[in-house]
């Protein structure tokens, strides 16, 4: 039987925060997930009302992922495959009224006042909606997932600017929020045979690690791709990073943190202040590889999730230099 841990966490302010926990529990069906937060910047815990949260569909053609994200102190969501909603700070909870039919919820994030939601069916769509009521509305455009055999996204946001990739061994395609509308857009380390990871520190400031080469027998090892226009061009580093990383955070344009594993299978954070010319580890543990969520909420406040057994959230107060493991509960 698999315990709780971490899945999830989500800052709204430096002090005011949630953190979802799920189960690896087989043929969990539903309370599957506790809701905790914090007033305090993550240093103590409470649980709260949570959701009826059910495990996500793991098949090999559908991506699978639970999580949480708080838009302010009132409006929130927990997703995957469904999509719960809260306007009242988490104290009640209700199906989000998506239009029927879209596919399983695979990826949340809110900023600028609206909330955007990936769901997977044909390929994957946008939806949008004002962050303080269920209002959403399609893109008008879909990415398909690709030949491989394990689709998964991300979704990036940062003011009223937004980016999502696909992957599928390579990267597949994406779309980018501009004027309020999401629109087809090619993302860096498209045709390099391999995954990227993407973040944004500013509205024009991104940055992607691709895993050159990985899937075409020809590896050309990990390059980060900097964009400073909003990701119209990026540009690549011939500095080859040391880890293949799962995650990557951009706390300012040329600060970067990765999660990833070492050689020797370790799980490492690793971090750099100069735009990648130099890394240096500042974390490490031997409970497992996985990685899940890695974000900052400021410059020097920042979250990450480690998928051990049991899993863990991480947290750091001095921009990446230090973690320490936040108890919940």
């Amino acid at each position: 039987m698999g315990g709780f841990g971490p899945s999830s966490v989500t800052f709204v302010s430096t002090r005011l925060g949630w953190a979802l926990e799920t189960t690896a529990t087989p043929g969990c069906d539903e309370r599957c997930g506790r809701l905790w937060r914090t007033d305090d910047g993550g240093r103590t815990w409470s649980q709260v009302t949570t959701p009826p949260v059910r495990a996500p569909d793991n098949s090999l053609d559908a991506p699978g992922t639970v999580g949480v994200r708080f838009a302010n102190a009132d409006d929130g969501w927990v997703f995957g495959p469904e999509l719960w909603a809260t306007h009242d700070g988490g104290a009640h909870w209700s199906p989000s009224q998506l239009p029927a039919g879209v596919g399983q919820v695979v990826a949340v994030e809110a900023a600028g006042g609206a909330v955007h939601a990936v769901v997977f069916g044909d390929g994957f769509r946008m939806m949008t909606s004002p962050v303080d009521h269920d209002a959403w509305q399609p893109s008008p455009t879909t990415v398909p997932t690709g030949a491989g055999p394990i689709p998964a996204v991300q979704l990036v946001l940062h003011g009223q600017a937004g980016w999502m990739v696909v992957v599928n061994r390579g990267v597949i395609g994406g779309e980018r929020l501009t004027n309020g509308q999401w629109r087809q857009w090619t993302p860096p380390c498209v045709g390099v045979d391999g995954p990227a990871v993407l973040a944004a520190s500013t509205t024009t400031d991104l940055v992607a690690i691709c895993d050159e080469g990985v899937h075409a027998e020809r590896p050309g090892g990990e390059h980060t791709y900097r964009s400073r226009d909003g990701g119209n061009t990026f540009q690549r580093s011939t500095v080859a990073v040391p880890i293949g990383p799962v995650a990557v955070a951009s706390p300012t344009p040329t600060s970067w943190l990765i999660a990833g594993a070492d050689s020797n299978s370790t799980g490492v954070l690793m971090r750099t202040v100069d735009a990648g010319a130099t890394w240096t580890t500042v974390h490490r543990d031997d409970q497992g590889q996985g990685w899940g969520e890695l974000g900052f909420t400021t410059p020097r406040q920042g979250a990450a999730v480690r998928q051990s057994q049991p899993g863990r959230l991480l947290m750091t107060y001095d921009a990446g230099t230090t973690w320490t493991g936040a108890h919940l509960g």
